[in-house]
């Protein structure tokens, strides 16, 4: 449980549900930690770093800061080198609000998805990014969304957030590749933490082929993995822990598997002389 040992890890938002599971997991492997969130949820980040000190044994420094604000993401730069001398992984998990009805969405509750979920990813990697290139290496995992991809009718400035993350991981993976820096993005799909109706739930898992929702560890194994040595050669992909629903929403309802486990093969497709054709070369 050492793939991250000694390696220094800033995760920000790391009282929110991902920027937490994504901690923990760090934690498991060795990485030593710098939280930060927002002063809203500062007493929650202390409590974690409390839990993870005594769970695992490795250091962590809390900082309260507004990292939609440059001052502030430069201030906090400069606290996590005079905390641990270096920058190895950045982990934004940033995310705010822009979920509802189109016609019913604020300006306000624009400003701040795009703000906390799409102006702070920016500004730590603006001044993140360029401790890494002092050093040569470094790995940046921008946390985003299918739904950047896909869009979504309840919630258009989610989704534009989201896609903006997914462009700005494009465009520094080549800014910032010479230097030796990764820059990746890390699209969660439907998990158990979203409080789902069970009619829109049943709708949800109908579309996902393993038929259940994304666990928090069917997130941070990827997250763990895109941290280390290992994923070296990844930059500028956005990749989709989604269990393939990104894709596999596009099947209608008729083509889905309807028998679980598939106890004989089906006969629908031998309808057609083409199929029994291809079928039969593989008689003996």
């Amino acid at each position: 449980m050492d793939k991250l040992k000694d390696k220094i890890a800033v995760i920000t938002q790391a009282g929110s549900y991902f920027g937490r599971a994504v901690a923990e997991a760090y934690a498991e492997e060795g990485a030593q930690l710098y939280l930060q969130d927002w002063e809203e949820r500062g007493e929650v980040i202390e409590t974690l770093a409390t839990k993870i000190r005594a769970d695992n044994g490795v250091g962590v420094t809390v900082g309260v800061w507004d990292i939609t604000l440059g001052k502030q993401t430069l201030a906090m730069t400069e606290d996590i080198l005079e905390n641990f001398g270096r920058i190895d992984i950045l982990v934004n998990t940033a995310m705010e609000g822009g979920h509802g009805i189109l016609f019913d969405i604020r300006e306000t509750e624009w400003d701040i998805c795009i703000d906390r979920g799409l102006k702070s990813y920016f500004l730590t990697c603006q001044y993140i990014g360029e401790e890494m290139a002092r050093t040569g290496y470094g790995k940046i995992i921008n946390i985003t969304s299918i739904v950047g991809k896909m869009g979504s009718a309840g919630s258009v400035p989610w989704g534009a957030c989201r896609g903006g993350v997914d462009a700005l991981t494009y465009g520094l993976a080549q800014s910032l590749g010479e230097y030796g820096v990764r820059c990746v993005g890390l699209a969660r799909g439907a998990t158990d933490s979203t409080p789902y109706t069970e009619e829109a739930l049943q709708s949800r898992i109908a579309k996902i082929p393993f038929k259940r929702l994304g666990t928090e560890r069917d997130i941070t194994g990827p997250a763990v993995f895109l941290a280390t040595a290992e994923s070296d050669w990844i930059t500028g992909s956005v990749v989709y822990a989604d269990a393939g629903y990104a894709h596999a929403a596009a099947t209608d309802a008729e083509h889905r598997a309807t028998e679980f486990p598939l106890k004989k093969r089906g006969n629908k497709h031998l309808d057609t002389p083409r199929a029994k054709e291809a079928l039969d070369q593989f008689k003996t």
